[in-house]
């Protein structure tokens, strides 16, 4: 059964994050016409973009030696061409020496309102609380390195969750698969099946990733998901899986599994109980992110989450899972979402 230890647990380092946004300030509300992160190309710069369902259109650049490193995350996300209008932007550059100030076009390092948070001499993040872009410095000495490059990688994507939590969503830990279009979430702790579980969907089902969804608002209120990558098939199973975090499925429920002697499905009737666990699901993502940040701005994220998973869990249906490990669990998965 598949691990669903956190990649980059294992290389904290026990190093907090250095520097604060805005306690509870949402610093990336999708600005769709009125900021438009830009800046000039330089020699040998790479620029690809995606989309997400909340509107917000990403550019991703790399520059200084991390051009290659992000041909690969550009790859494994499934990336396209740059948006012409971006409303966010991560730019990803390779330095040699992460304690020197890092000053170049369209971006002053230090003061200026930037803020600096440090990851264990492996990286560092720049951002500001007035805008929608991030700089992120690559040691050189690891871009290349057949572990640290995927973790920096998933790292990357904090960007991405922030924004994600600053706009009414959240990343999910749990498999998210599609049938006739119609999205669904199977969530629960590590060892209860997710994996075994998706695996054994039928071919009529679309599997779209089994580790880790991003849920988020669109513009007209309802729910979406994406598919994020797996990590760990690429730290230590070298997947070459190309994931299209471009697409996304309407969220139609959400199923906690258990193991049990018999395939059921029924609906969680207490809204309190599916809050919970929708939180959990959430919390599995967050937790080890937020260990590396100071009290008051891990509170006030953690409060954002609870008030995002309420509002989701009100308007998704959710339902206790009961499977087997060989019968047809997924029929009584395809009789909730289509009564």
């Amino acid at each position: 059964m598949r691990s669903n230890s956190d990649p980059a647990a294992s290389l904290s380092c026990g190093v907090p994050e250095r520097g604060r946004d805005a306690p509870g300030r949402p610093l990336s509300r999708v600005r769709r016409d009125e900021e438009k992160p830009e800046k000039a190309m330089e020699a040998g710069e790479r620029a690809y973009g995606f989309r997400l369902a909340d509107g917000s259109r990403w550019k991703l650049t790399g520059s200084g030696g991390a051009g290659e490193w992000l041909d690969e995350l550009a790859r494994i996300l499934g990336c396209g061409a740059a948006p012409e209008t971006p409303t966010h932007a991560i730019h990803f550059r390779g330095v040699k020496d992460l304690l020197a100030p890092r000053r170049g076009p369209g971006f002053a390092g230090a003061g200026n309102g930037w803020r600096c948070f440090e990851h264990g001499g492996i990286h560092r993040v720049w951002r500001h609380p007035d805008r929608t872009e991030a700089h992120i410095e690559l040691h050189e000495t690891f871009l290349d390195h057949p572990e640290i490059r995927y973790i920096n990688m998933w790292s990357a994507l904090r960007e991405v969750h922030r924004h994600a939590l600053f706009n009414g969503g959240t990343p999910v830990h749990a498999t998210l698969a599609a049938l006739n279009g119609r999205g669904v979430l199977i969530a629960g702790p590590g060892g209860a099946g997710k994996s075994t579980c998706y695996a054994r969907l039928p071919d009529e089902w679309e599997r779209l990733c089994d580790d880790r969804a991003l849920m988020v608002r669109t513009p007209e209120g309802g729910y979406r998901a994406h598919p994020l990558p797996t990590w760990s098939d690429h730290l230590w199973r070298a997947s070459e899986r190309r994931w299209d975090v471009e697409r996304s499925v309407p969220l139609t429920a959400i199923f906690f599994l258990e193991q049990a002697p018999k395939d059921e499905a029924t609906p969680l009737k207490d809204p309190a109980e599916a809050v919970l666990e929708f939180l959990d699901a959430a919390r599995q993502v967050w937790q080890p992110l937020w260990s590396r940040l100071e009290g008051e701005e891990r509170r006030a994220q953690s409060s954002l989450l609870f008030d995002n998973v309420s509002r989701a869990a009100r308007a998704v249906p959710a339902y206790r899972l009961r499977a087997t490990l060989r019968g047809r669990f997924w029929e009584e998965m395809e009789r909730k979402i289509h009564d």
